[in-house]
């Protein structure tokens, strides 16, 4: 009997310790390890370096695992497994390094300990910022020396350069230094030019202002941007108005992501300042934003009868409001929650008024708190001569939509007790490198037990862009391509829009004129509280042989102007193009019900350009336009209209 036990005890010792391991969940069927040797059994796996990815998801990719057999080719194709994911995943420089891999093998199995370097930065150059200081660039980046370098990362951190004005066509290049066994990364800036003063006529046919500044879009290469005026504003039929203003913007206060943007403007009705105090979503990492905005102004506010001026105010108008949000998702998919508040006092001092004038502006002391909850999916394509000109853009591709609802009391200040509603979406999106499209829609409404004003505006916009597949013919980096002695880059755009008033009768309008588009009539020549407008335009940017000396001329002259204070030769960057319009419009009121034979027409031909090499400066255009409805004429009357814009 003790011999009989002493040959069981080892059987019993092997069944009580299988026992135990099933129990802790860490032993394999007993069949695989009867069928195994267990010196080539993998008894440990230890993974380090996946910061980005979790481990159980890295073991999900491997055949190796614990209490299988271990196999060295296998092992080699499960690390050809996980680099080729970290590369999927936008991580190029991803690697398993060979000499920090441990195998060791004992009497009971293989002990195996591996690293996965997912490409750790060690170098960052920057090239091509002869004036902004080194620290202004690298603060914009979303990576730096240590982190992981990854596509993503690259991409969003040109975007947010492009969108510095002082700086024109950013370029992020990373490379592996083999040396160092990391990632170098090379970022290449196109410093844009900028006025240090100016005396700008920025002027139209159907009015003027002139405009003397000092402006400095980079101070002293910091970043921050300050400008002083005076400006003169005259208009047809409108009293002159002059003012001072003075702006100070300040990104990044105390090299946080908070900006700092106020502004003092002068005038004789009196004075007006505002002051922003902004935490954008810098990134689409950010997981939240807030924004605090204070303001007092004092403006010029006209009414309209008949494209006659009937009446006269003086707004008088002060105003606070904060939002905060919080978003969740990731860089693609986000969802956000968001509470704000505002409080906001108009009032208006009537100075002249016809008795035919139906305007009956209201004294309004508004404070509301509401909540905002929205989603959007973000992605953005690079190309250039949508809305800008020479320049490289980001086009926004994806879709966002949001809802605020908010409640104004008496309990907290208000005038009266109302409810508001606010629903807004937006839409991007492109076919092949052609065709590209934006949407959109914006809702609002004020109701108390019944809905009493609601504004809905609506834009679209379609562009079909290189219809003769010409190519780039312009970039910031190399100028005019080589490319024969004329060449083209041609864009068709088809726009419309519509804003759409309900219960605002005296207290609002809408105008439809050259000022917002039809073009070839006066400013406000209609107005009413609804209106509808379709613009078909083709644009034909202008390049070649031709064109690039005539930029190169300008150039040389520009150079020899000031050459004398800069020490450097200039360039510009003149980039012109030819157009092509037709305009139809419709705009009608609760006297006027929607008449689709009454349409406002007008065709026409112009030319636009632009600097694109110096910072914060518009499209100036030259347009001659005939207005085919023109109120008391029975021919064709062209209007040159020439001035500046601000996009393409």
């Amino acid at each position: 009997m003790p011999r009989l036990f002493i040959q069981l005890l080892p059987l019993v010792c092997l069944l009580v310790t299988f026992t135990v391991q099933l129990a802790l969940g860490a032993a394999p069927p007993l069949q695989t390890v009867r069928s195994q040797n267990a010196a080539s059994v993998v008894r440990s796996l230890v993974i380090s370096g996946n910061d980005s990815f979790p481990e159980a998801q890295i073991r999900t990719l491997m055949r190796t695992d614990v209490w299988r057999t271990y196999d060295e080719n296998v092992l080699k194709q499960d690390f050809d497994v996980i680099v080729r994911f970290y590369h999927e995943k936008g991580f190029p420089f991803a690697r398993v390094p060979q000499e920090k891999l441990a195998v060791k093998q004992f009497g009971d199995g293989v002990y195996i300990r591996f690293e996965i370097d997912e490409g750790i930065i060690g170098k960052i150059t920057l090239a091509g910022n002869t004036k902004t200081k080194d620290a202004v660039i690298l603060r914009e980046l979303l990576f730096g020396i240590g982190d992981v370098y990854t596509e993503a990362d690259k991409e969003e951190s040109e975007q947010i350069l492009r969108r510095k004005r002082y700086i024109g066509d950013p370029r992020i290049e990373a490379r592996w230094d083999a040396l160092s066994q990391t990632v170098s990364v090379h970022v290449t800036v196109k410093e844009l030019w900028t006025l240090l003063g100016a005396l700008e006529p920025n002027f139209n046919s159907q009015g003027g202002r002139f405009l003397a500044r000092v402006r400095e879009a980079n101070l002293s290469g910091t970043g921050h941007a300050t400008q002083f005026s005076y400006e003169r504003i005259s208009e047809v039929d409108e009293k002159t108005r002059s003012f001072f203003r003075w702006k100070y913007e300040m990104p990044r206060l105390f090299n946080s992501h908070w900006n700092f943007d106020g502004e003092y403007t002068q005038e004789r009705i009196g004075d007006s300042w505002r002051v922003l105090l902004e935490r954008p979503q810098y990134s689409l990492k950010s997981r939240w934003s807030a924004r605090f905005h204070l303001l007092e102004s004092s403006d010029p506010v006209s009414w309209y009868e008949d494209a006659t001026r009937t009446d006269t105010f003086e707004q008088h108008l002060r105003g606070v409001s904060g939002r905060i949000r919080r978003y969740f998702g990731d860089r693609q998919q986000q969802t956000y929650v968001g509470l704000w508040a505002t409080a906001r006092r108009s009032t208006y001092e009537l100075i002249e008024k016809s008795e035919s004038s139906a305007a009956a502006l209201r004294n309004r002391d508004i404070k509301r708190f509401g909540i905002t909850v929205g989603r959007q999916r973000v992605a953005y394509h690079k190309t250039r001569f949508l809305m800008r000109m020479g320049q490289t853009e980001n086009f926004f591709i994806g879709s966002q939509y949001g809802l605020s609802l908010g409640h104004a009391s008496p309990l907290y200040g208000s005038d009266r007790t109302e409810s508001y509603v606010e629903l807004a979406l937006g839409n991007g999106w492109m076919r092949g490198q052609r065709l590209f499209g934006t949407t959109t829609i914006a809702l609002n409404t004020n109701f108390t037990s019944r809905i009493e004003r609601s504004i809905i505006q609506a834009r679209t916009t379609l562009f079909y862009t290189d219809v003769f597949n010409t190519g780039d013919i312009y970039t910031l980096e190399s100028g005019f391509k080589e490319n024969g002695l004329f060449d083209f880059h041609q864009t068709f755009l088809a726009q419309f829009k519509t804003t759409m008033q309900f219960g605002w009768r005296g207290e609002s309008q809408v105008a439809l004129g050259a000022l917002n588009g039809l073009r070839g009539y006066s400013l406000r020549q209609f107005s009413g509280e609804k209106l509808m407008l379709m613009s078909l335009e083709s644009r034909t940017v202008l390049g070649g042989t031709v064109f690039r000396k005539l930029h190169d001329g300008i150039d040389t002259v520009a150079t020899f102007c000031v050459m004398p204070f800069t020490g450097s030769p200039v360039n510009i960057g003149l980039v012109l193009s030819a157009t092509v319009f037709a305009d139809i419009g419709y705009i009608w009121n609760g006297k006027r019900t929607f008449n689709l034979a009454d349409p406002k027409r007008s065709v026409g031909f112009g030319l636009r350009g632009s600097f694109s090499q110096v910072g914060g400066t518009g499209i100036f255009l030259i347009e001659y336009a005939f207005a085919l409805d023109a109120p008391m004429s029975s021919a064709l009357s062209p209007k040159l209209f020439y001035g500046l814009e601000r996009a393409f």
